[in-house]
């Protein structure tokens, strides 16, 4: 599972908050691939050329170390590519981006009031050490499961709604949220995943790869993923999503005292539990130690619209926030959007 970041149907139910509540706002979410220059555009010159050069001093450079790494790393044990992974974190983090540890810090106040500054260094470190092993650790994730590194709580209510009907799993980026996807292909559970690629293309080829691996449907970003994940729904299948996200580089989710809002991932993934019956389950991993992790599924969540007929839209994203923010809050150190901004 990965972030997400859809755009919305345009139907009905977005229309059903109070003429003096919040509309949304946002522009639907529109994916454009990066675009790798190929050998024609060195042959072509001018521009063409320019571009292809540009690419391969710097960002192609990167794509083919991170190919590189992820190879190495998929023939070292376990524990030392989490290792490596979270001391990179730990030295890249604080010294190349001091303005996100800034915003960490800053963020940590808002989500925890009664944090101690030492507890907030702490959590600090342990944000960019997490962020760091979850970048290595896409190469050992198909290992994960037959090590015994990952453990499972309250699974059965999720599993029963899987075989019964449509089943909508809201996701969190805390731990490492790519090998809860590890753990449903080991349950037997099929599923398809709303996500946003990763910026490097390299990164976005790994990604892709290792997802497949887990039999995973990576339903298309943005506005074309739209009437698929309905689909997929309506056919009683199981989707994934992500609802503490980022965009525009502003955090949309949890709230943590700010205005609630239809104008993310929340109210997206509510939107497709009302057209479709869906019901809907919040799962969360945390990182152990190392490079094992303890998953947690929730019961089926009870949301107002359930027994109150006039329930809104905004009142049920409400409710599923007030399900998220305390995950977050418990697990902060290990929530990878921690550095970015509230505001």
């Amino acid at each position: 599972m990965t972030g997400s970041d859809v755009g919305e149907p345009v139907d009905p139910v977005g229309a059903d908050a109070p003429p003096s509540g919040p509309k949304k706002t946002r522009k639907p979410y529109v994916w454009t691939p990066p675009q790798v220059p190929g050998w024609a555009d060195l042959k072509a010159g001018g521009a063409r050329r320019a571009a292809w050069l540009r690419y391969w001093r710097g960002a192609g450079v990167q794509d083919l170390a991170d190919f590189a790494l992820h190879a190495l790393f998929r023939i070292l044990p376990i524990g030392l590519v989490s290792a490596i992974g979270g001391a990179l974190g730990r030295f890249v983090g604080p010294r190349f981006h001091p303005e996100a540890v800034v915003r960490a810090r800053a963020n940590l106040k808002r989500i925890d009031p009664s944090l101690s500054d030492a507890e907030v260094e702490a959590r600090i470190v342990s944000h960019f050490d997490n962020a760091g092993r979850v970048m290595a650790e896409f190469s050992i994730l198909h290992r994960l499961v037959q090590s015994g590194r990952i453990t499972v709580e309250n699974a059965e209510p999720l599993l029963r709604r899987h075989r019964e009907g449509p089943l909508l799993i809201v996701a969190c980026h805390t731990g490492n949220w790519e090998a809860v996807g590890a753990l449903m292909q080991s349950a037997g559970i099929e599923w398809s995943a709303v996500y946003t690629p990763p910026g490097r293309p390299a990164q976005q080829v790994i990604a892709e790869r290792v997802r497949r691996q887990f039999g995973v449907h990576m339903l298309p970003p943005g506005m074309p993923g739209v009437r698929p994940t309905i689909r997929t729904l309506e056919a009683g299948g199981a989707v994934s999503m992500f609802c503490d996200e980022v965009h525009d580089g502003k955090v949309m989710a949890p709230f943590f005292d700010r205005a609630p809002h239809l104008d993310g991932n929340l109210a997206i993934a509510l939107r497709f539990a009302r057209l479709t019956g869906a019901q809907v389950f919040v799962g969360h991993g945390v990182r152990l130690n190392g490079a094992r992790f303890h998953v947690t599924c929730s019961d089926a969540v009870a949301l107002p619209s359930h027994t109150d007929p006039a329930a809104t839209l905004l009142d049920d994203v409400i409710a599923l926030n007030a399900i998220l923010e305390p995950i977050v809050r418990a697990n902060c150190g290990q929530w990878y959007f921690l550095d970015n901004a509230f505001e």
